[in-house]
């Protein structure tokens, strides 16, 4: 099977090596690229785009942006159709829905650029913060959710929604358990359970 790498922005995925991640063909999002550009790269959320648009505009990833947003980002090769139906979309072309998770969107675009073998890295699953499921908050000082200090320092984030992010991932696990696929959480230390657990270096 076709294999890649889904790559989270948790604490974690500091102690990851990036000569691991360069053996994969990789997805990220966000603000990875403080840390490593992947072949792959999608933000969705307003907020980072926003802000982070002329950093996201150097990747030399392959971009996948929301079509509403994607004028604000140099070379997006595929502008995204923003889904209201809550779902595993297979083919990300037509739609995608963010699942409350933007790794959500990365195994909607691994699953239909046809890798059936992924590898989830740097999910962590646990935050540090104070408010509500989806609320906008204001972060200050050095950033505890994520691999890098700077990562949200000073400014507007969204809080996550756990609960449903994880009703999300049940739905990537049955669509790729369906054609025969796999997702493993080589995830140190994670605190998500929808997916099987495995050691980074004994994923084969």
């Amino acid at each position: 099977m076709l294999k890649c790498l889904v790559i989270g922005n948790g604490p974690s995925l500091a102690k990851v090596p990036n000569e691991f991640l360069d053996q994969y063909m990789t997805f990220g999002s966000n603000r990875i690229y403080l840390k490593y550009e992947p072949s792959f790269y999608c933000a969705v959320n307003p907020l980072v785009i926003k802000k982070f648009h002329k950093e996201i505009s150097k990747l030399l990833s392959i971009k996948f942006i929301p079509k509403m947003y994607a004028s604000l980002i140099e070379n997006v090769a595929y502008k995204l159709n923003i889904s209201k139906e809550w779902k595993f979309h297979t083919n990300a072309l037509l739609g995608v829905h963010e699942g409350w998770t933007v790794t959500f969107v990365l195994l909607q675009l691994a699953y239909m650029l046809g890798f059936r073998d992924v590898g989830l890295v740097g999910v962590d699953h646990s935050y540090q913060y104070e408010g509500k499921p989806n609320e906008k908050l204001r972060a200050v000082g050095p950033d505890p959710n994520h691999f890098h200090p700077d990562y949200f320092r000073n400014v507007d984030w969204n809080a996550p929604d756990l609960k449903r992010s994880e009703a999300s991932y049940l739905m990537a696990k049955r669509a790729f358990d369906l054609v025969g696929g796999r997702i493993v959480n080589l995830t140190e230390g994670s605190k998500l359970k929808v997916f099987e657990k495995e050691d980074l270096g004994l994923w084969i």
